[in-house]
C-alpha cells in the first residue's frame, strides 16, 4: 500500500491472477468498510485498477477487482501522483509528456527574454 495526503494506492503482486483479484477485492472491502466508520467519501471517479507485467502479453490482461459488489474500471495507463504509469513500467508516456512541457516552457522562456537580449545588445 502506498499513500500520499489523500493519494492511495493499493498493490498485489502474483504469479495467479484471480488471486491478485481476490485479494484487491478483500482489501477494497475493508477500505470501504473503514471510510463508512469515519463518514468518509471515496472517489469512484478516480479509482481504477491497473495490470503491470514485463511481459506485454500478460500486461494486457485487465483485472476484475471489485469494490462494493463492482467492478472497478480498468485504466491501461492510470496516473498515480502526477505520474503516468503503463503496463510495462517504461514511463516511456509520462517522459514523452515531459519532455513535450518542458520544450514549450523554454521556448516561453525564449520569448519572453528575447527583447532583453536585444535591449542589452543596443545598450552595449
Amino acid at each position: 500500500m502506498y499513500a500520499y495526503a489523500d493519494d492511495l494506492a493499493i498493490m498485489h503482486a502474483d504469479e495467479d491472477w484471480q488471486a491478485v483479484e481476490g485479494v484487491l477485492s478483500k482489501d477494497m472491502t475493508t477500505l470501504s468498510e473503514y471510510l463508512q466508520t469515519w463518514k468518509l467519501k471515496f472517489s469512484t471517479t478516480k479509482t481504477v485498477s491497473a495490470a503491470f507485467h514485463s511481459n506485454t502479453k500478460e500486461a494486457k490482461r485487465e483485472l476484475k477487482a471489485k469494490f462494493n459488489n463492482e467492478i472497478l474500471p480498468f485504466c491501461s495507463e492510470p496516473k498515480y501522483l502526477g505520474v503516468t504509469l503503463d503496463r510495462s513500467l517504461t514511463y516511456r508516456r509520462h517522459l514523452e509528456s515531459l519532455r513535450k512541457k518542458l520544450t514549450l516552457r523554454v521556448a516561453l522562456i525564449g520569448c519572453l527574454l528575447a527583447p532583453v537580449w536585444v535591449l542589452e545588445q543596443q545598450l552595449c
